[in-house]
């Protein structure tokens, strides 16, 4: 399983620290429906990842086991993943804050505040499963696991440890404001500031450290 977790570390890691999610569940937590509303949308963060994950998982896991040269596969799908990483950090650097320029703020902030728990859970799940950037890091973490070809028990357990470190982001100050209430709105709103502010610089690196991390390993 050290494979495993190695495989898993890095796009989790990137999936855990990107920062519209967050920004987006802290929206939600300094709502009026914070409670109800934050639980829906972490049961669709999730759900999202986890989805994504395993469909990359068993599209490479299929390929593998029925590919006469498993090596070439694999390193072809590890390389064009990490190609693709390192071009969305590209595009990100380019479109970060000049110095003393205030970040854009996405329109679809605005309606946090005031969305419905079906529609929270929703909107986490199009944000991980469909949203390009993440999409593509769970896929990575999901196809980097099928292409050890691992069994059946050991796949389950990579799925379920890839869910605990990537969305911890989102589940820990979920809980964390369901224990602690409105003592958190300063900090949050703090947070929620820095992360517009600063999403492109650390989408930007974490892309380019996680694109050649991927490359590394189809050699």
């Amino acid at each position: 399983m050290g494979s495993a977790f190695s495989a898993i570390l890095s796009p989790a890691v990137g999936i855990l620290i990107s920062p519209f999610p967050i920004v987006g569940l802290i929206l939600i937590l300094l709502s009026n429906k914070a409670r109800i509303n934050s639980i829906f949308y972490t049961v669709g963060w999730i759900v999202g990842n986890i989805a994504i994950f395993f469909i990359g998982l068993f599209l490479m896991s299929s390929a593998v086991s029925s590919s006469g040269d498993q090596s070439t596969l694999v390193k072809v799908v590890l390389i064009v993943l990490g190609v693709l990483l390192i071009l969305l950090g590209a595009h990100d650097f380019t479109k970060r804050p000049k110095n003393g320029e205030k970040a854009a703020t996405p329109k679809w902030f605005e309606k946090m505040s005031n969305i419905k728990p079906g529609g929270a859970m929703i909107f986490a799940f199009v944000l991980s499963a469909v949203n390009p950037k993440n999409m593509l890091l769970s896929l990575t973490a999901g196809v980097s696991v099928g292409a050890l070809n691992l069994s059946g028990g050991q796949e389950t357990t990579a799925t379920i440890i890839f869910g605990v470190i990537a969305c911890c982001s989102i589940y820990i100050p979920t809980i964390a404001f369901l224990l602690a209430g409105s003592r958190l709105n300063n900090a949050l709103d703090s947070t929620r500031k820095w992360l517009i502010q600063n999403n492109s610089v650390i989408m930007a690196v974490l892309f380019l450290f996680i694109g050649l991390s991927v490359i590394s390993k189809a050699f």
